[in-house]
């Protein structure tokens, strides 16, 4: 599916956010949202269980993907956060006297210590679902339908968003007070993601130009993976496909706990290029309508990134 489809779902729900009157907007939005993100997961999950050829690469290379995933997170994440320290990018009305980073309010529900417990029990459900699906051994035809409703989710997810910011007026004037800062952190996450793949890729031995193509991914999963195996081989371009997707399903069961302790821009870091799409929904769940744009804006930079930074690391 396109970016501009994308973005047009986006904007529509925008503007039906913003100049519909109904008090509840903003739960119809959420509604939304959850319904879309519950399809999508269930989607992940079958196609993960379905795929024989990912079932026996897990059990061969998956070790080393998901080690180059793990150091691509941290490191993003780490980045980010030390961005925010240094400057004066963030949420002005989530530091609270003391110093100590706390996440705004968002439309979930959340225990009496500040997590969503609703959205990790919607990601776990959603994702054990999938792969249960997989392993009753559905005809190909099903699977491949349930896969095929995944764009009409992922476009439902998107204009859902659409429908909480633009009944947020707070949100835009967020982005203003951010200002050109915002170019910032997907910058952060690049420098990051690839820092952070390279260093724990020297653990497992792999070579600094393998683990730093995988990592300039940023999950952007069939890009990465399609891009590496015909410039890297085959067992490097199933490293690619792996981390990459692993790096878009483990932002999902660690997100709201980024978003919890090391705040909303912060929470922006792990999805990597994932956040203008897939992950977008969670991190206004968890983080806030006013993070948004910026995640919109992160996934697009990454994405671009990516096209010109797998290439041109693999030739080096």
């Amino acid at each position: 599916m396109s970016i501009g489809t994308l973005l047009l779902a986006l904007v529509v729900g925008s503007l039906v956010g913003y100049y519909t009157a109904l008090h509840r907007i903003q739960e119809i939005g959420d509604a939304i949202i959850f319904s879309g993100l519950a399809v999508l997961l269930v989607s992940i999950g079958t196609q993960l269980g379905g795929d024989e050829q990912i079932l026996q690469d897990l059990n061969t290379i998956g070790g080393s993907a998901l080690v180059l995933c793990l150091g691509s997170i941290i490191g993003s994440v780490g980045c980010v956060y030390l961005l925010i320290t240094a400057t004066s990018i963030g949420d002005p009305e989530s530091a609270s006297a003391d110093g100590t980073v706390t996440r705004p309010d968002t439309p979930s529900e959340l225990d009496a210590g500040g997590f969503d417990w609703k959205v990790t029990g919607l990601i776990v459900v959603s994702l054990t679902a999938g792969l249960g699906l997989s392993a009753v051994g559905l005809p190909e035809h099903v699977i491949t339908r349930i896969v095929s409703i995944s764009d009409y989710a992922l476009l439902a997810l998107l204009f859902g968003v659409g429908i909480t910011v633009g009944g947020d007026t707070e949100a835009v004037s967020h982005i203003v007070r951010i200002g050109w800062g915002v170019l910032l952190i997907p910058v952060a996450v690049a420098v990051g993601s690839i820092l952070g793949g390279v260093l724990l890729g020297a653990v497992i031995g792999m070579p600094v130009t393998h683990a730093a193509a995988v990592a300039a991914g940023f999950g952007w999963y069939s890009y990465a993976g399609v891009v590496v195996f015909d410039l890297g081989g085959v067992e490097l371009g199933t490293i690619a496909f792996l981390a990459n997707l692993f790096r878009e399903i483990v932002t999902f069961l660690v997100l709201p706990a980024v978003a919890k302790y090391l705040g909303g821009v912060t929470s922006i870091a792990p999805g990597g290029a994932t956040t203008m799409d897939v992950t977008l929904p969670l991190i206004q769940r968890v983080s806030g309508e006013r993070f948004v744009i910026p995640a919109l804006i992160n996934g697009l930079v990454l994405s671009v990134a990516a096209t010109v930074l797998v290439p041109a690391i693999l030739g080096i």
